[in-house]
């Protein structure tokens, strides 16, 4: 018996915190941890943190037209940086641009272009768009 205590006191510590949100460990799930808060204070109700990473790629890309090459480069050399080494998909790419925005003050202005677009999402992956 006395080896289940630690097993014991590793699934009520794990079962204590299911609920409270995990703190993040690298500046990419800090950057998303932001990107999810601030969709949760521009408009909630659409669930769009449910977005696919191809979905929210098109609404990067729609908003990266806006900037300048400085600006772009700064996104550009992130992704690289965090991305290129590793055998990613399009969420580092994701993760790594909302990291510069954050750090451009553009994080903003991005969630308002997010919840302007149109998207919904009743579930993961299950989004659609359905106008402005």
């Amino acid at each position: 018996m006395p080896r289940l205590q630690p097993l014991l006191a590793a699934v009520v510590t794990t079962w204590g915190l299911a609920g409270a949100p995990a703190e993040a460990r690298t500046p990419l799930q800090a950057a998303r941890q932001a990107f999810e808060a601030e969709l949760g204070r521009q408009c909630s109700a659409r669930h769009l943190e449910n977005m696919t990473a191809g979905d929210l790629e098109g609404l990067m890309e729609a908003f990266e037209a806006r900037f300048t090459p400085s600006q772009m480069r700064q996104v550009q050399d992130a992704v690289g940086l965090r991305c290129a080494r590793i055998e990613a998909g399009l969420t580092c790419g994701n993760n790594a641009s909302l990291e510069v925005y954050r750090r451009q003050g553009q994080l903003r202005p991005f969630v308002r272009l997010a919840c302007a677009s149109g998207w919904s999402c009743k579930g993961f992956a299950d989004c659609a768009k359905t106008g402005r």
